[in-house]
């Protein structure tokens, strides 16, 4: 059974926050306090994560597939589902497989591929994150460092220990698993089935998932709104929570 914060309520619309590769359900923490006065909110552990158990197979397929079990088993109809990165993969995977399940969906800081075809940018992106570990540095070693370099311009202190602390709690074994996982995910050709409305938030100073591939990604869904933040990097949640939520809150009040 998956962990996962809630403030589960019956009858109230259910909104579901899947995290990124290097946080938990700890990150959504500001939007379940914001988002809980009206709706279901519940912010889910990734297998492996947090408090949940480690999966017999790591893969994109079986995240999305685990969750929407998850929430079967749980009598949730019609979600409202918001992935982060990684979280935003699943999201796509659920979408695409399960086109009828999720009322609406938000897609924060991600991509419908893994990178670009050149294999040497995939390599070098694994590397980058994965051979300080193999050398003997821990989760924690890596963390600061890590997270610095993901978000926006303005290094909030705040914002990097917090985001820290979570990619500190992670075991090697579930982050090297959850990074590996990312090669072979491609649901560009996908992308044109879905047809729930969808909203995608980018941050303009975002590396990892960049704005244009975003906007991008937008024009191939045929019920979807588009919007770039700026001065923000991969972190958008955290980095600018009052525009991220009044975006979403808005987006869900217009379906």
């Amino acid at each position: 059974m998956l962990n996962f914060i809630s403030n589960s309520v019956e009858n109230k619309k259910a909104i579901i926050f899947i995290h990124g590769i290097a946080s938990t359900s700890e990150t959504f923490k500001n939007q379940i306090e914001i988002f809980k006065k009206d709706y279901s909110v519940i912010s889910i552990d990734l297998p492996g994560y947090g408090k949940s158990p480690e999966p017999l197979e790591v893969s994109i397929t079986n995240y999305a597939e685990t969750i929407y079990k998850f929430l079967l088993s749980k009598n949730i109809n019609k979600p409202i589902l918001i992935g982060h990165s990684l979280g935003g993969m699943i999201v796509q995977e659920i979408l695409t497989k399960y086109i009828s399940f999720a009322e609406a969906a938000v897609l924060i800081a991600t991509s419908a591929k893994f990178g670009s075809n050149d294999l040497s940018w995939q390599n070098n992106f694994i590397n980058a994150r994965l051979k300080p570990l193999e050398e003997g540095k821990s989760m924690k070693d890596i963390s600061i460092k890590a997270v610095t370099n993901i978000i926006g311009s303005n290094k909030n202190q705040k914002i990097i220990t917090f985001a820290s602390n979570m990619m500190a709690s992670i075991s090697k074994n579930t982050y090297k698993s959850a990074i590996l996982s990312l090669i072979d995910f491609d649901v560009r050709h996908k992308l044109i089935n879905i047809a729930i409305p969808l909203l995608l938030i980018s941050g303009d100073e975002d590396k990892q998932a960049p704005a244009k591939t975003m906007k991008s990604m937008s024009k191939k869904i045929k019920n979807s709104k588009y919007i770039e933040i700026k001065n923000c990097g991969h972190l958008i949640h955290l980095e600018k929570p009052e525009i991220f939520n009044r975006s979403i809150k808005e987006f869900i009040l217009s379906l």
